[in-house]
């Protein structure tokens, strides 16, 4: 089985979040460790999929519409991971 490849973007980068998804065995990189902060949605989402990796965010409107333009498109990603609710229990 493979292992499960993210890429958090800067909505999710919480110290706390980290440590645990890299805890439970996930291949975890932050845009703040690809020195990637401040691009935009788009670039994030492309650069995640050439790297193979699932983008998680919060950031509900603008990867729903990516997601849409993508398939439009008949482009494809590595996923994406939207999380609705900010607070969370970590453990």
């Amino acid at each position: 089985m493979s292992r499960i490849r993210l890429y958090l973007d800067e909505d999710t980068i919480k110290s706390a979040l980290i440590s645990a998804l890299r805890n439970a065995d996930l291949d975890v990189v932050t845009v703040a460790d690809a020195g990637r902060l401040g691009y935009a949605d788009e670039e994030q989402l492309i650069w995640a999929t050439e790297q193979g990796r699932a983008i998680y965010s919060f950031n509900k409107g603008d990867f729903c519409r990516l997601h849409r333009d993508f398939i439009v498109q008949s482009q494809s990603h590595a996923g994406i991971i939207l999380v609705i609710q900010q607070q969370y229990s970590i453990g």
